[in-house]
């Protein structure tokens, strides 16, 4: 009890001392006694902004794809992410679309594990949504399940532009699926992009064939027939 009213005392005889103060004396008084804690209230709502700012301003990605079909430049990349953006999202979107490669090394049993991982970090995240791969990557992602058929978006072409459709089947990749002791089917798994328009468009030299394929655990699958597309019109 005795420590509440000396607090009380204590709070009256501040206030006291305010009031008997003119305004600059007041500043001061204040300034001496409560700097630390008005600068490290000045420094919370700085960082707080920061962070509001950041996650405001922030791309928002709306496609993401992992590369496996040879280096590209950092040109080359810009590109191809600006084509998928103008393609794909609507006029001033801030959505973007995040190309990134995945690649194997031989030499370094390090650096593949830590390519795996990442890879299967990812995939159960459902971040990936579309792969372009060339032909060894598309046989260990079949073989691995790591893609997802494309019957339902060819469908969703078909429909919607029969004649794109008719040149797309002409580079289509087919992959038997099912259980080893059950039925299997023979699904589209990728599409050969090689030497599509828009990578003749963009300049692009493959040394190897690239398979464009869909992420099986892919959050946005209405966005794969329109990038699909892109490549073939």
């Amino acid at each position: 009890m005795d420590k509440k009213y000396k607090s009380k005392d204590n709070t009256r005889s501040e206030r006291e001392k305010l009031r008997d103060m003119i305004f600059g004396e007041k500043i001061a008084y204040i300034w001496d006694y409560y700097r630390y804690y008005i600068i490290g209230g000045v420094f919370a709502i700085i960082l707080i902004t920061s962070v509001i700012y950041q996650y405001s301003t922030r791309p928002n990605v709306g496609l993401f794809v992992a590369w496996s079909a040879g280096f590209l430049e950092h040109e080359e990349v810009e590109s191809l992410s600006a084509a998928l953006e103008e393609h794909i999202f609507e006029a001033n979107s801030n959505e973007t679309a995040d190309i990134s490669f995945f690649f194997t090394n031989d030499d370094d049993p390090s650096y593949s594990i830590q390519y795996y991982n990442r890879l299967m970090a990812m995939l159960t995240a459902g971040t990936i949504d579309i792969f372009i791969v060339d032909m060894s990557t598309l046989l260990f992602y079949s073989s691995s399940e790591f893609i997802w058929p494309l019957d339902i978006v060819l469908n969703d072409i078909k429909a919607s532009s029969p004649e794109l459709y008719e040149v797309i089947s002409k580079e289509t990749v087919s992959t038997m699926f099912g259980s080893d002791d059950g039925d299997k089917t023979l699904e589209i798994t990728a599409i050969r992009i090689t030497d599509s328009p828009l990578m003749n468009k963009l300049g692009f030299v493959m040394e190897n064939d690239a398979f464009f394929c869909m992420a099986i655990s892919t959050q946005r699958i209405d966005r794969v027939a329109p990038a699909l597309k892109m490549f073939f019109e």
